[in-house]
């Protein structure tokens, strides 16, 4: 049991209540990468990369052609190279057995500068569905 002084019964939430961003990104079944302008990565934080065995962040200084210098990556580095040019681009990529969706992004700064990408996957799993997901009753 975890004491907390800050608490009246004296005892910490076993989940980060006040911080649900850390939350969402280290638990989510996803992986989450940030790059700079060289496609250099600056993160690589979700709960897919303890699955394919690395840990939080541990790809971070790892340039993304090193990572993914096959030919089979041609489209994942693409678009990556789009989203620097300022495009938002899906693709879909095979890494260590799984297959992915995912989206890439420009990453801005305040000025609204393009700084690097920001990327987001998500395991394939099932073929897509016909329809909505959501239904309103």
């Amino acid at each position: 049991m975890t004491v907390d002084a800050g608490r009246p019964d004296g005892l910490r939430p076993s989940v980060d209540l006040l911080d649900p961003l850390r939350v969402l990104v280290n638990q989510a079944p996803a992986l989450f990468w940030t790059t700079d302008a060289e496609l250099v990565l600056t993160s690589s934080l979700g709960a897919e990369f303890d699955r394919l065995g690395l840990g939080a962040n541990q790809l971070v200084g790892t340039r993304l052609v090193e990572l993914f210098e096959s030919e089979q990556y041609a489209e994942l580095i693409d678009a990556h190279h789009r989203a620097l040019a300022g495009s938002s681009v899906h693709f879909e990529a095979r890494w260590a057995g799984q297959s992915f969706r995912a989206r890439v992004a420009p990453l801005r700064d305040l000025a609204e500068q393009i700084i690097g990408t920001i990327c987001v996957a998500v395991e394939k799993g099932q073929p897509e569905r016909e329809g909505p997901i959501w239904s309103e009753r």
